[in-house]
């Protein structure tokens, strides 16, 4: 168990030393998968430098993962997403 979960805001601090914030856009087989930007794409994080953090007013104001978060969005598909996502291409 990952200790993470859907939503949850992170902060992933990688070899260097260096961080980005997101948010968790869903966790499976052991992975966590985070938004960074505002598009609808997420990385595999390696758990070890990711830590939650309390969302911040920058941080609710920023959509990242674009509607990832929302109840009609399923987990991240590109086939599903290209046929639903209005935003995709889709109807």
């Amino acid at each position: 168990m990952s200790g993470f979960e859907k939503g949850a805001y992170v902060i992933c601090v990688d070899a260097n030393g260096d961080g980005d914030y997101g948010r968790v856009a869903s966790v499976r087989d052991g992975k966590v998968f985070v938004c960074f930007t505002t598009g609808c794409t997420a990385v595999a994080c390696d758990t070890s430098g990711l830590s939650a953090v309390a969302p911040r007013a920058w941080m609710l104001a920023t959509p990242f993962g674009h509607n990832r978060f929302n109840a009609s969005c399923p987990d991240y598909d590109p086939e599903c997403c290209a046929a639903y996502c209005p935003e995709k291409g889709g109807e």
